[in-house]
């Protein structure tokens, strides 16, 4: 499993939430993968939140960055990531 553009595009498409892409998805987006994955990128998106606010530990900040290393396409989509505001 890794996150692609595609995964981003489809994340801000529902808000980064799974139930809005049940409902407003095509059947290609419907995905048991793609469903994971933004599950996946939410909690991501409020982990980097949490260490951009300066509320996590740098051991924890390392850990983080090293999931994003891990389920990333590439650098491009680790920065296009970090950039991302939670929607809640």
């Amino acid at each position: 499993m890794k996150i692609t553009n595609h995964h981003i595009e489809l994340y801000l498409k529902v808000g980064g939430d799974v139930d809005h892409l049940q409902r407003m998805g095509t059947p290609e987006e419907k995905t048991l993968e793609n469903q994971k994955i933004i599950g996946v990128m939410d909690e991501l998106i409020y982990e980097l939140k949490l260490v951009k606010d300066k509320l996590a530990s740098t051991e924890y900040a390392k850990e983080i960055e090293f999931k994003l290393k891990n389920l990333c396409a590439d650098d491009a989509v680790i920065t296009k990531i970090k950039n991302l505001k939670p929607f809640r």
